[in-house]
């Protein structure tokens, strides 16, 4: 997703709100400085490539 995607789709929502992996909510007095995307990439022995 590019930024301008990210700001137009944020434009039209009421409430935002991150879920860690635990399943708890950011609580809405943090102060997030960073939201990122980790992609993996592999391959295995036998030459299959996945993500």
């Amino acid at each position: 997703m590019h930024l301008s995607a990210f700001k137009h789709t944020l434009a039209q929502v009421e409430t935002l709100e991150f879920q860690l992996p635990n399943g708890q909510f950011v609580p809405a007095h943090f102060h997030l400085t960073e939201v990122g995307h980790v992609t993996r990439n592999y391959i295995n022995c036998g030459g299959t490539l996945r993500q």
